[in-house]
């Protein structure tokens, strides 16, 4: 090779990679020949070229010489894809100072064709047609993606690698997911309600996910939809009201006016104090609201960005509204004054409610009643308010009953085990209930880990999608296949992770949801709806004051 065609050789390799785009054209399910991706050059000779590099790389492979480990940060090693998520990212960690280019290459069971891209990035994104054909190789069979790192100085020779495996499953995930982005300090959210922003995700859309409310004059918060997706709940203060709540019928553009709001401050008060409303869940008739009144709190904030809230309830009943009626009233069964009930959700039928409950403790009432901002120093963390202020939570159950109630039952795996129990979920099909767990607390847990039980109680199982940091916020699919939840793993930025779970209640390492996230936001509440594209794209409060 002379000279020149070296250095031309070495620029084209340079050029920075943004369009992918096919050495082969076909790209059929069987993958009958290898698939070289790169940049688009404007070079009517680039396809040989990019596809002898690639092919120079390849055989300075040597399957038995030691490279130096890079970390492939996503896809997680083991994790299920549904079938109809666009792709994903690719992201990796290389500390070898030597290399500059990256071959991912993506081999498959039973098949002798690769897919190969090469990179001068740490990252790469399959385009959808790539992706598809992915998908269609790997449907419940593992797809090995290894990456390597590479010397372009050095006759790329081979300096580092890495491989996972991933698979695709069947089942659709078939629903979007309405959630809050909110920015990632409590303090500054609190004071700026109108930077927080809902969203309404569809992990199948190449686009960034549809705003549905945003700019919200008063504080917003815990949403909810009826399990046919056609009734919507969501806490909002209204007219400077705690306890309003929105309860109004999903629709395309949902236009907020006095008749789409109801009031927790309309079931009786104790001691003249207003009721919130807190952790509200529809039913899944749509018939009934659940909610947890008459509560004490305790709230602190941090300079800590990682965990800047501790929150929880430290006294409070269940109540329930009635769509029908237009009435309140306490739950039987979840309304005794010794114990704190909150945390309600309902069982996929509305037969029964599901609720977190802890014995009232009056040495705990007392600091809260006596805490004041001030005691909060720039270094307290999460963990010294912990130390001070504990409350653990057990999982109980209670008939509805068409709101006559009944006697409470302990959940057999989410009680009586020395840890706090919250933030129950039945599953759609009536079979799993999925829960959080910590050492102490209700939300925004450092240690907070995800739990499966049999939907009737027995062995808790910790499930594998767990991150090490932070578990929470998590939403079944209508299908029970898939269920989202927000983790702290990669970022004090709350991120959606998704995770599949069969049906015998095993779960899969997590899938990052990335087009759902954002670099400035934290993402939270995850909540899938039951409904089809553009049934709601937009929600606005008409009345401001």
């Amino acid at each position: 090779m002379t000279k020149k065609i070296k250095i031309l050789f070495i620029l084209l390799i340079i050029v920075s990679f943004i369009a992918c785009v096919y050495m082969k054209k076909n790209s059929s399910k069987d993958l009958p020949d290898n698939i070289f991706l790169y940049n688009a050059l404007n070079d009517g000779n680039a396809d040989a070229r990019i596809g002898n590099t690639i092919k120079i790389i390849i055989d300075n492979i040597d399957n038995d010489k030691y490279y130096q480990e890079l970390d492939i940060l996503n896809p997680y090693d083991g994790a299920i894809f549904p079938l109809d998520i666009a792709s994903p990212r690719f992201t990796w960690r290389d500390q070898n100072p030597s290399s500059t280019r990256w071959l991912v290459a993506i081999g498959f069971e039973n098949k002798h064709n690769m897919i190969y891209a090469l990179t001068g990035k740490s990252q790469w994104t399959p385009d959808k047609n790539i992706w598809e054909v992915i998908k269609r190789n790997s449907i419940e069979k593992n797809v090995k993606i290894a990456v390597f790192g590479t010397n372009s100085e050095k006759a790329f020779e081979i300096t580092s690698k890495s491989s996972i495996a991933i698979s695709i499953s069947p089942d659709r995930v078939g629903a979007p997911i309405f959630y809050k982005q909110v920015p990632p300090h409590f303090g500054y959210a609190y004071k700026h309600p109108e930077v927080s922003k809902w969203r309404l995700g569809d992990i199948s859309s190449y686009g960034k996910p549809t705003i549905v409310l945003e700019k919200l004059p008063v504080c917003g918060n815990c949403h909810s939809f009826s399990r046919d997706g056609q009734i919507f709940g969501m806490d909002i203060d209204y007219r400077n009201d705690k306890g309003a709540y929105v309860l109004t019928p999903t629709r395309e553009k949902i236009e907020l006016l006095d008749n789409d709001f109801i009031t927790w401050n309309d079931f009786p008060k104790k001691n003249g104090k207003i009721n919130m409303g807190l952790f509200s869940k529809i039913s899944p008739d749509g018939n009934y609201v659940v909610s947890t009144v008459h509560e004490k709190n305790f709230m602190a904030l941090m300079n800590d960005l990682d965990f800047s809230q501790l929150f929880f309830t430290a006294r409070g009943i269940i109540a329930y509204y009635s769509r029908s009626s237009q009435k309140f009233r306490p739950l039987p069964g979840a309304d005794d004054p010794n114990y704190v009930q909150t945390s309600p959700a309902w069982s996929p039928d509305g037969n029964c409610v599901v609720f977190s409950r802890a014995r009232v403790n009056k040495k705990l009432l007392e600091l809260i009643e006596n805490y004041r901002p001030a005691d909060i120093s720039p270094n307290t963390r999460i963990e010294d308010l912990n130390a001070k202020y504990q409350i653990q939570y057990d999982l109980y159950k209670v008939a509805f009953n068409h709101g006559k109630g009944g006697i409470p039952e302990a959940i057999k795996g989410a009680s009586n085990n020395g840890m706090s129990n919250y933030c129950a979920r039945y599953s759609p099909d009536g079979n799993w209930i999925v829960f959080n767990q910590s050492k102490t607390g209700l939300l925004l847990q450092p240690d907070s880990q995800l739990f499966i039980i049999p939907a009737e109680g027995g062995i808790a199982r910790k499930m594998i999608c767990n991150k090490d940091i932070m578990n929470s916020w998590h939403s079944w699919s209508p299908n029970s296949r898939w269920l989202v939840f927000a983790s702290k793993i990669n970022t004090p930025f709350t991120e959606l992770f998704l995770t599949h779970i069969n049906k015998n209640g095993n779960d899969s390492p997590p899938v990052l949801l990335s087009r759902l996230n954002s670099e400035k936001f934290a993402a939270n509440i995850p909540e899938f709806i039951n409904l089809q594209k553009g049934v709601l794209k937009e929600i606005k409060l008409l009345d401001l004051n």
